[in-house]
């Protein structure tokens, strides 16, 4: 009898350490953690081909560019996340990108926080970063459209009172290195 109750702990244990993986993502606390260059070279594609985008004006050109925005990160290879990925404008002219976990491209309840993503004008950046990690890119955004969105965030930063240019990016060695220690193990390394 005791060797049943024995046992029966260690496949308690057992099937609680498996689900702890399957549900820790690898050892980064439940997080899952995008590749932040990865989401700076679809941003950067996505703001070369928004040239092309319909219907584009400026009351709908922040939700525009979210809508292409996610349809690029969720087509990316290899994928951004182990759900889809819903963006989001924010009144700042920040971008917020969350785990669209029922894919109904509305940030509901629950829904974790991937990234933001921001630019900034003094240093022709655009800005990615998440709660460990700051990264950024350099940036052309020629074109009718790429210069309505880009005047459109840069306003809502002024309403707002933001300053990107302040934020300075994670090196590239310790950014792999914050990487690798997250485990997540599902994103390349990036470029």
């Amino acid at each position: 009898m005791l060797n049943k109750l024995k046992y029966g702990v260690y496949a308690v244990i057992g099937l609680f350490v498996v689900y702890t993986l399957i549900t820790d993502n690898g050892g980064s606390g439940g997080v899952n953690r995008a590749d932040l260059d990865q989401v700076l070279n679809v941003a950067s594609n996505t703001l070369d081909s928004f040239e092309g985008s319909a219907d584009v004006n400026e009351d709908n050109v922040m939700d525009k560019f979210a809508g292409s925005y996610a349809q690029n990160l969720n087509t990316s290879q290899p994928a951004i996340s182990s759900s889809a990925v819903g963006v989001v404008p924010n009144t700042d002219g920040s971008f917020d990108a969350f785990a669209d976990t029922n894919n109904n491209s509305v940030k509901d309840s629950g829904e974790q926080d991937l990234f933001n993503l921001e630019i900034d004008k003094e240093n022709s950046r655009l800005i990615a970063s998440d709660e460990t990690a700051v990264r950024d890119s350099h940036f052309s955004g020629t074109g009718l459209l790429a210069g309505m969105l880009i005047g459109s965030m840069l306003s809502r930063q002024r309403a707002a009172g933001k300053n990107p240019a302040s934020k300075k990016a994670t090196s590239k060695s310790a950014y792999k290195s914050a990487r690798s220690r997250a485990g997540s193990g599902s994103h390349s390394s990036g470029k």
